[in-house]
């Protein structure tokens, strides 16, 4: 049996501009406090990560639940593919700033940076496993409850 019903890059292709907008989000992020001189209290809300996934996540599974055939494994998949790409951007950015000696938010100390830096990668990336099924969880939510309203608009 398949978890999913596509390759996890037909995925990533379903939320491209999504992936996109993570990417966008992350640079800005890593710049803003080295570039911008913005402090982490003053800046960090307006460049979360954490916000603008959940968001994306929320408007993929919206419209998906919109298109027939849309399934719970796809919901999954979208969710691996999101959480995934957040990730990894994370990661990256965490062993740029750790590595490359430059002072950037994703290790600040107060949030997480004074961590070893492999266990802070290793927590994102393992973080990738609760958050894909958090969102699954509401992707099913919004597909039982709009893929009904679908259905009651096609019979009717």
């Amino acid at each position: 049996m398949k978890l999913l019903d596509k390759s996890l890059c037909a995925y990533l292709a379903d939320v491209r501009l999504g992936v996109i907008l993570l990417l966008a989000l992350g640079v800005v992020r890593f710049l803003m406090l080295p570039v911008f001189g913005i402090p982490y209290s003053s800046g960090t809300t307006y460049t979360s990560a954490t916000i603008l996934v959940f968001v994306l996540a929320f408007l993929y599974f919206v419209g998906a639940s919109q298109k027939p055939g849309t399934s719970y494994r796809d919901m999954l998949g979208m969710s691996i593919a999101l959480s995934l790409t957040v990730s990894i951007i994370i990661v990256v950015a965490i062993a740029i700033d750790d590595f490359g000696g430059i002072d950037t938010y994703y290790t600040d100390p107060d949030h997480g940076g004074g961590l070893n830096p492999f266990l802070h990668m290793t927590g994102h990336l393992v973080g990738v496993i609760p958050q894909s099924l958090i969102f699954w969880g509401l992707g099913s939510v919004i597909l039982k409850l709009f893929g009904r309203k679908r259905q009651a608009l096609a019979a009717g």
